[in-house]
């Protein structure tokens, strides 16, 4: 009996070593809670931004690789794949958050204390990990030792340190030092960002952001820069900067999170907030008028009629099966037989605006083509030839803002309206039915994708680069957050943005399809000028629209 009771001992004193081991030596034991989790620590870009729904462990997954980079501990699971490059001790961190108080002492600094359990279930399970830095890189072992309060700085004993900081702190705060690798948790202003970027220019450093888009309107303009300066500049395609990668992570592929928990919460969500909340997309234009056009892949639940979050292809309010559409199309030369819109929006002080958009077999509009230019009307008549003799496009019609069709031509022409003007040199343009409710009406139904094909109807070429800026940002008026009081968006579009969308608008009105377009063109009210084709031809051009 004594020697089953000192086994026993030995065995229980096993365990524990064998679970303090565990507690301790945390990072090399790390496991990625999802597979693109796991990409984040392989890029070697200077920039690395990341954004994903709540608890879709994004900071975390940076915390590990700052941690990783600190200590010089590859986890096993990245044995083999972790660039060497990224492996330069010791070095210098510093870690940006909103809140010292709140989300330094209260969230971050937990998860990086090797005694911390930070997770759902009993500590050591596999719902959680505890603290990421090993208790061998800190001063005799200990968090007291290795932290100056009064500097904020943690000192590891292989001479890696970390500084720091929150974004309430003056911008000249950030101006010192040199770094490696800088972590901004949750959207930095713009200027910090910057000036971040700044301190890791003489030692090749890195800079990570991880964060959830904001979703309420008069926040998230704050955070519209990142999307502009980095989101979009680091997504794969032709347009990619090789010095930014962008990563997204879901909150339902975080294997740690209960699934049914997850299920709960985005159910009291509207379809906007789960985009953000789950899946960190970015919502900073709410008012957008078209808001389903999209530049990335986002899934539709036809039996919802809107965009949907879920796992697996499965929507998380209906349990329909979801499909992925993106209104983004790689370029090709369109068939001869596909009949090309042009669509005219002349300015008197600033730049024209030309759209074209083609009609496929299934009447299906492809936006292939867009042009600014300040030219002449003589000059932009040459450039509209030269680019659809470049493109092929086979033009059966052109369109022309009513309005600033029928203003006056200029201040030493008054005689002509504008749209005379494009006339004498030979670029004839119908008026456009300016309908924006139509208008609004047809672009949604075009932009919604169709039970039938799986795809909209809407197609935009990835040259078109105004158009989809400009689609992305069209959106109605709002009142200023800060100096009235809040209310709902106004229920008149914002001009700013909008040329190309209304150009779509006025094509969108004429109801073109591939067969129909001189049917309906025959149905158009005339130019405002009441000439017809020879009658403008038997006008004089002037030397002026010559030149």
């Amino acid at each position: 009996m004594a020697l089953q009771t000192e086994r026993r001992a030995e065995l229980a004193d096993l365990l524990q070593q064998r679970y303090t081991l565990f507690q301790q030596n945390q990072l090399y034991l790390y496991e990625p809670v999802s597979p693109d989790s796991k990409k984040i620590h392989s890029s070697v870009t200077k920039q690395v931004f990341t954004t994903g729904g709540n608890r879709s462990s994004k900071s975390d997954t940076h915390l590990v690789e700052l941690c990783i980079q600190l200590t010089g501990i590859v986890p096993h699971c990245l044995e083999g794949i972790y660039p060497a490059v990224k492996l330069r001790l010791p070095i210098r961190a510093r870690l940006v958050c909103k809140s010292l108080l709140n989300t330094w002492d209260a969230v971050l600094r937990p998860k990086l204390q090797w005694w911390q359990w930070n997770g759902r279930g009993n500590p050591g399970s596999d719902f959680g990990h505890w603290g990421w830095i090993p208790p061998a890189f800190l001063i005799d072992g200990e968090w007291a030792k290795s932290w100056n309060e009064r500097h904020r700085t943690l000192q590891l004993t292989n001479g890696s340190t970390l500084q720091i900081m929150s974004y309430d702190q003056d911008l000249q705060d950030f101006s010192g030092g040199s770094y490696h690798l800088i972590l901004e948790d949750e959207g930095p202003p713009e200027d910090i960002h910057r000036e971040n970027l700044m301190r890791t220019l003489d030692v090749g450093g890195k800079v990570m952001i991880a964060m959830t888009p904001p979703d309420d309107e008069s926040d998230s303009w704050d955070a519209a820069w990142v999307y502009d300066g980095l989101y979009l500049l680091g997504l794969p395609g032709p347009n990619k900067d090789p010095d930014i990668d962008t990563f997204n992570l879901f909150t339902e592929q975080n294997r740690t999170l209960a699934p049914e928990e997850i299920e709960l919460i985005s159910r009291r969500l509207t379809p906007q907030q789960r985009e953000v909340r789950l899946h960190g997309k970015f919502m900073h234009l709410g008012g957008r008028i078209y808001s389903n056009f999209t530049q990335v892949p986002r899934l539709w639940c036809f039996s919802c009629n809107s965009l949907a979050v879920g796992a697996n292809n499965t929507c998380a309010i209906c349990g329909s099966e979801l499909v992925e559409f993106c209104h983004i199309e790689p370029e090709f030369e369109i068939p001869r037989s596909w009949p090309t819109v042009f669509a005219l929006d002349p300015h008197p002080r600033k730049p024209n605006c030309c759209l074209w958009v083609a009609f496929d077999l299934n009447d299906d509009p492809w936006i292939v083509a867009e042009m600014e230019t300040s030219e002449p009307p003589g000059m932009l008549k040459l450039q509209v030839e030269t680019l659809e003799n470049d493109f092929r496009l086979n033009v059966t019609t052109r369109l022309i803002d009513p309005n600033m069709g029928r203003s006056s031509g200029g201040v030493n022409h008054r005689e002509h309206s504008v749209q005379e003007e494009f006339d004498l040199v030979g670029l004839y343009c119908t008026e456009a039915i300016d309908d924006r409710f139509t208008a609004r009406s047809r672009i949604r139904e075009w932009l919604m994708p169709n039970r039938r094909t799986q795809r909209p109807r809407l197609h935009v070429f990835r040259r078109c680069k105004k158009t989809i800026f400009q689609f992305e940002r069209y959106s109605w008026d709002s009142y200023n957050a800060r100096t009235e009081v809040r209310r709902d968006v106004k229920q008149v579009p914002q001009d700013k943005h909008s040329d190309f969308p209304t150009l779509l608008g006025y094509i969108a009105n004429g109801g073109f399809t591939y067969r129909g377009v001189g049917e309906i063109i025959s149905r158009m009210p005339k130019a405002a000028t009441g000439l017809n084709n020879a009658q403008r031809h038997r006008k004089e051009v002037p030397e002026w629209m010559r030149r």
